[in-house]
């Protein structure tokens, strides 16, 4: 995943300036700044899942430190500087999502095989239940700025995981499309509480993607359902790639990417099949818009890094950006991309 950067790699880069050009990468006008987002001192790799309009990112650094030794710790990145989000004793833990209020929610993984949600309220973790106490595994993948949090639970039966909603600690499943025995879960929240994520039904066992209004599920169709906004854009990945669903009509996006994220402009982020690596990160302007390889946009930066995933976006285009060093593709790197003229936000990039 990733290896540690010194504290200049951490700085924002100056894209006019000479970098490496390792892959052979030309030199391009840049309409994107590229900023590293710190790992803790030791740490092989960071993944940053998610960013607020305060600009503060979530996700998971400091793997291969003795704060953090196998899987990394969830953290918090203030001004690109990372901060452990405390759990007790895990063989590791990972932010998901981060709201506007600054909570955070995310897994604990204890060393028994068990996997707990938390939701973190300035630095303190609250697990957060099942809907019984049978259910032994809680995941959280989002959070409104209501607090609302989503994610998964896994009843004692081996019948599928079930999409859930916490509102404060109090659980609630979320209902299944008549006979759509297969499981779901809830991957994202805006801030009407529409819910989006995923059922398994017979007719597509690969999953529909579903949006919840209240507890009851309407099917979109197939794929998954990854980000909703708060016009009630919702996208993902759909039967042949990244797809936006507009008031229920389907729109294909392009073939063989997935779509992740989408702000409340209506632009969209996720990856497109690359060259480099079998991903590139990727934004989409609208939903009507081709696909732009991030890479593309970041100038000479572009020699000494290659994006493969944009994981989200704020109102202000700031996009939470995962890709590697040139000169190290195993561990990954967590990195923010900003406009560098921030009125081209409004016009979509």
């Amino acid at each position: 995943m990733k290896r540690s950067t010194s504290a200049a790699r951490c700085a924002l880069l100056a894209l006019g300036a000479p970098l490496l050009s390792a892959v052979g990468v030309a030199a391009q006008t840049a309409t994107l700044s590229v900023q590293l987002l710190g790992n803790i001192s030791g740490g092989v790799s960071s993944y940053v899942a998610g960013i607020n309009e305060a600009g503060e990112a979530a996700g998971n650094a400091g793997a291969g430190t003795a704060v953090c030794p196998e899987f990394g710790c969830a953290v918090i990145w203030h001004d690109l500087t990372p901060t452990v989000l405390a759990v007790e004793a895990t063989s590791g833990s990972e932010a998901s999502a981060i709201n506007n209020a600054g909570q955070v929610v995310g897994n604990a993984y204890a060393t028994t095989g068990v996997t707990t949600a938390v939701v973190w309220n300035n630095g303190t973790p609250t697990p957060l239940p099942g809907p019984t106490p049978q259910y032994t595994n809680t995941l959280a993948t989002a959070i409104s700025d209501a607090g609302q949090v989503v994610g998964e639970a896994y009843p004692p039966a081996d019948t599928g995981q079930e999409a859930v909603e916490w509102n404060g600690l109090t659980p609630t499943v979320l209902d299944t499309e008549p006979g759509c025995t297969g499981g779901s879960y809830a991957t994202a929240i805006n801030s009407h509480g529409t819910v989006v994520g995923i059922n398994f039904c017979p007719a597509n066992p690969k999953g529909e993607a579903t949006v919840w209004h209240g507890t009851t599920p309407t099917l979109l169709g197939a794929g998954k359902a990854n980000a909703v906004n708060d016009a009630g854009l919702i996208v993902g990945v759909g039967l042949y790639g990244a797809t936006a669903w507009v008031n229920g009509v389907v729109r294909h996006l392009a073939t063989g990417s997935v779509a992740t994220a989408v702000n409340n402009r209506g632009i969209i982020v996720g990856k497109v099949p690359g060259k480099r690596f079998s991903y590139h990160a990727a934004l989409w302007s609208s939903v009507s818009a081709a696909p732009q390889d991030l890479n593309t946009l970041i100038g000479a930066a572009a020699g000494e890094f290659v994006l493969t995933e944009a994981t989200g976006i704020n109102d202000s285009c700031t996009i939470a950006v995962n890709g590697f060093l040139i000169k190290d593709t195993i561990h990954t790197v967590a990195f923010l991309l900003k406009p560098i003229d921030p009125s081209s936000c409004v016009t979509g990039l």
